[in-house]
């Protein structure tokens, strides 16, 4: 697709425009040749003074057309980049027929935006702000506003020269029809299983080292993927005591091990990771619907899951969370009604509702609008049933973000029970502290004291990449001490 911009919009830049075309066009690609054959026109411009503007938008391929001209309140004072998205966004709600619950929010994280204004402003001043200046839905205004309460209450003591740490496990016994995640499933890559912990406690060992000559305090541990439980028990005991012998656990507040898919989990690894420390952790199903299991390519039911939930009760972790996908292809709106309420009654203590991406690189990857696609509607009726139904029975949210070509613009929302909340999310998704990341793919964030400056140190994406010394030859010990000596 091609963006084209008349004059007047020179201000606002096009990224920002595409970001725009995505909330109705998900998966669609940019370019800028001249022969290709879908095309955006985008007339934005300031009519009559400062606060009239009018947005023409024209779509070649669908020959559909439309101009929106708006009168601002002027007291709203909005920059020129919200006034063209607030007329894009009506006039793309009369080409597509679907209002985007977010308004004109692109970010990936909203209640960022939130939390700034609540340095200042009342919750309800707040949400004010988010539904007339932004257009955001009073539904996900309140929401979004919760969510940044929460959060700040949760950061409010946190330790200035603290860090967290992600260890990437990106290997699945198998991979869902929906996921683009940078997991190896072939029997070839699963064979590297192996060597790729050997590498791993190596890097492990070198961020303990800069940890310690940084004089940092680790207060999270995240053992992400992929699927971890996919370590046969030998390897994750391995891993598992290095952890234990290169980290100061003492100082540890929350050990997380996203043991995933309840087909690679037993009763004996759900141990070894208790003993090792991990006091969290996440039993994933999803949905409950067997036939939606099935044709997703989950390779369990929710028997399985149901048993995993048991024993990870009767080994006494002190949170067990969940994921549930809202708008799974052929899930109908009543069956994730009932996956809610049975997580719900299973006792996951943190529930986790994400809604369906259209991924590239997925199986289900698709150019279809969401304007058009029915299960837009469908997926925005089921994550306003979770949040509902997860307030009453006293579950609270605590953490959300937003992915580009998600189906009906939705959102990402964590809920928990009190005290059950996830801080690995929170400050890594708030960006609050310094994440170091040791595996495939993962990706070390830097986070300066006062917030004001990051940069990341990316691994290599895939685990053959990461095994390869030409490409890589481990953590970046001088990265890390020439971020804090140039900022600090």
């Amino acid at each position: 697709m091609i963006i084209h911009l008349n004059d007047k919009t020179d201000s606002v830049k096009e990224n920002y425009i595409q970001s725009l075309v995505l909330l109705y066009m998900p998966c669609e690609t940019f370019s800028k040749e001249k022969d290709e054959g879908r095309h955006v026109y985008v007339d934005a411009y300031a009519e009559d003074g400062k606060y009239t503007v009018c947005s023409k938008i024209v779509i070649s391929d669908r020959t559909e057309e439309c101009t929106v001209s708006e009168k601002i309140d002027e007291s709203l004072k909005l920059q020129s980049k919200n006034l063209i998205g607030r007329t894009f966004i009506s006039a793309a709600e009369k080409i597509f027929g679907y209002k985007s619950p977010w308004g004109i929010l692109t970010g990936i994280r909203p209640a960022k935006l939130a939390a700034d204004y609540l340095s200042e402003l009342s919750p309800e001043q707040v949400c004010d702000i988010l539904e007339k200046q932004y257009l955001v839905s009073p539904e996900k205004a309140k929401a979004c506003v919760k969510v940044a309460e929460n959060e700040m209450r949760l950061v409010r003591n946190m330790e200035k020269d603290s860090c967290s740490l992600y260890i990437s496990i990106p290997f699945c016994p198998s991979k869902c029809r929906y996921c683009s995640f940078v997991s190896a499933s072939t029997p070839r890559l699963l064979s590297m299983i192996p060597e790729y912990v050997d590498a791993l406690c190596a890097e492990l060992t070198d961020i303990s080292e800069t940890v310690r000559e940084l004089g940092l305090t680790l207060k999270t541990i995240y053992i992400g993927g992929g699927t971890p439980a996919v370590l046969t028990e030998e390897l994750l005991k391995k891993l598992l005591f290095h952890v234990n012998a290169s980290f100061d656990l003492g100082t540890v507040e929350e050990f997380t091990f996203e043991a995933g898919r309840p087909d690679c989990i037993t009763k004996e690894k759900l141990i070894i990771a208790k003993e090792s420390g991990a006091g969290r952790i996440s039993v994933n199903t999803q949905t409950t619907n067997d036939d939606i299991l099935a044709s997703v390519g989950r390779k369990h039911s929710f028997s399985d899951y149901a048993a995993c939930m048991k024993m990870a009760k009767e080994i006494g972790f002190d949170c067990i969370n969940t994921d549930l996908i809202a708008g799974l292809p052929g899930e109908s709106y009543e069956s994730f009604c009932k996956s809610v309420r049975d997580v719900i009654a299973e006792g996951a203590d943190d529930i986790t509702v994400h809604s369906f991406t259209l991924k590239r690189s997925s199986e289900y990857k698709t150019q279809k609008s969401a304007g058009i696609d029915s299960n837009s509607i469908t997926a925005s009726d089921m994550v306003s049933y979770s949040a509902k139904a997860l307030g009453e029975g006293g579950y609270s949210p605590y953490y959300m973000y937003r992915q580009k070509n998600t189906v009906g613009n939705l959102d990402n929302t964590g809920y928990s029970l009190p005290g059950k909340e996830c801080l690995y999310n929170i400050y890594m998704m708030g960006e609050y502290h310094t994440v170091f990341a040791a595996g495939a793919g993962a990706v070390t964030k830097y986070v300066s004291r006062d917030r004001t400056h990051i940069e990341r140190d990316f691994k290599p994406k895939y685990p053959y990449e990461y095994l390869d010394g030409s490409k890589f030859s481990g953590f970046d010990k001088k990265f890390a001490l020439d971020f804090y000596s140039n900022i600090y």
